[in-house]
């Protein structure tokens, strides 16, 4: 009789990040014991106002701050159960970790179809480039009719379809999504979003959802954390983080009446004491 031999050694967390210090330049500190844990097959927000440190948290795990004078100065960053925190950012991607950077950087000068088949060249294992062509627009058929327009000229939401089918076609274990909604229209961002949600759901892909959006990223996200200061000063379920005051007063802008609070009155919230506790 043959036994079936069970892995015990596969780690819960794909993603741990584990009180890291972030600086720039060898004296600019930035991140300031940041702990972060990502589930296998699991989607995490990390939210936060603009200069949070949510950003140089991803460049941290992908090794893209090496090329800003940036590094981990102390602490560590495991990616299922290695190091890589002194990795090169290309070594980290051939792992399986692909950043889709905030402010959809395509290759302007090329085709859609050209775009998606230079992310093919990072993968070391998975499908093959027509394998992965066919995935991509099977999720963003919009990017099938596209697929021989110039990068450059396409719609802002076309372009992000298109750096995360870029990020796919590396046979990614690991997305790391900064920003996605930005400068999208309403209906866009719902379509991208329910796509990403669908590829968590149907190719086992984790994420880590970088989002100024926190009621968007709350949908999606089964659990979250909110940065500031480079800090980490909340963690807990989706659900749990939509019924706190705290976050309903300042990320999703609501009162507790449920009413619409003014952008002066929440760019002037300060954190409650016991955030600071």
């Amino acid at each position: 009789m043959v036994r079936e031999v069970i892995d015990l050694s596969t780690p819960e967390s794909i993603l741990k990040i584990n009180n890291i210090e972030v600086k720039y330049h060898e004296v600019i500190l930035v991140i300031k014991g940041v702990s972060i844990e990502v589930p296998k097959g699991g989607i995490v927000a990390l939210l936060g106002a603009n200069g949070a440190g949510k950003s140089t948290t991803l460049k941290a795990i992908s090794g893209l701050l090496k090329h800003e004078d940036g590094q981990v100065t102390d602490g560590s960053i495991e990616f299922i159960g290695d190091r890589i925190d002194r990795m090169g950012p290309e070594k980290i991607a051939k792992m399986g970790i692909v950043q889709v950077i905030e402010g959809r950087r395509v290759f302007e000068h090329l085709t859609v179809e050209q775009n998606l088949k230079v992310g093919a060249h990072m993968r070391k294992f998975g499908r093959s480039v027509k394998e992965g062509l066919d995935m991509v627009y099977h999720y963003f058929p919009r990017l099938k009719e596209k697929r021989t327009e110039t990068a450059g000229f396409i719609s802002g939401g076309e372009q992000q379809m298109t750096v995360v089918g870029r990020a796919l076609m590396t046979s990614p274990k690991l997305i790391l999504l900064d920003e996605p909604s930005m400068g999208l229209a309403p209906l866009l961002i719902h379509e991208i979003f329910n796509i990403i949600t669908k590829l968590n759901q149907e190719e086992g892909i984790s994420i880590l959802l970088v989002e100024q959006n926190a009621k968007l990223a709350l949908n999606v996200a089964p659990h979250a954390y909110v940065m500031e200061n480079g800090r980490i000063v909340m963690d807990d379920t989706a659900e749990k983080l939509r019924d706190n005051p705290d976050i309903k007063d300042f990320y999703l802008g609501m009162t507790d009446f449920g009413s619409r609070k003014s952008f002066r009155d929440v760019k002037h919230y300060k954190r409650r004491k016991r955030w600071l506790t």
